[in-house]
C-alpha cells in the first residue's frame, strides 16, 4: 500500500519564491488593466465629477496594486496576506455597494482571481511531493 501523499504547508507555499512570482505578476496585470480603464474613463467623459472621483479611486488602486507587487515580489509574506485580505475586503465592499449593476463585473473579476489564486495554491503545496517522488 502507498502512503498518502504529503502536502506542503501553506506557510511554505506562502514563501515560495515560484508563487510570490506568480501572484506579483497577476497584480502587475490587475495594475496595468486598472491603468487603461483610468485612461479610457478619462478619455470618454471630459466633464463630470463623478467620473473625476471614479478616476481617482481607480488610480489608487492602480497604485496599491503596482507597489504590492513589488513587494511580493522582493519576497514579503505580509504584502501577500495583506493582498488577500484587501482582496476580500474589496470583494464585500462591492457586494453592499451602492449599484449591483455597477458591481457584476468587479465580483466576477475578484472571485475569477481568487479561483486562480486557490489553483495556485493547491499546485504548489502538490509540486512538493510530485518532484520527491521523482
Amino acid at each position: 500500500m502507498s502512503e498518502p501523499a504529503r502536502l506542503k504547508p501553506i506557510s511554505e507555499v506562502l514563501r515560495s519564491r515560484r508563487f510570490q512570482k506568480e501572484v506579483s505578476l497577476l497584480l502587475f496585470f490587475f495594475a496595468a488593466l486598472s491603468a487603461i480603464y483610468c485612461v479610457l474613463l478619462l478619455a470618454a467623459n471630459d466633464s463630470g465629477e463623478d467620473v473625476l472621483v471614479a478616476t481617482v479611486d481607480m488610480l489608487v488602486q492602480t497604485i496599491v496594486y503596482g507597489v504590492l507587487a513589488i513587494l511580493i515580489r522582493r519576497g514579503s509574506v505580509k504584502a501577500l496576506v495583506f493582498t488577500g485580505f484587501l482582496f476580500v475586503a474589496n470583494i464585500v465592499h462591492t457586494l453592499f455597494g451602492p449599484s449591483w449593476e455597477a458591481a457584476k463585473g468587479m465580483v466576477v473579476a475578484d472571485v475569477l482571481l481568487i479561483g486562480v489564486l486557490i489553483r495556485f495554491v493547491r499546485r504548489e503545496r502538490r509540486a512538493d511531493t510530485s518532484e520527491a517522488e521523482l
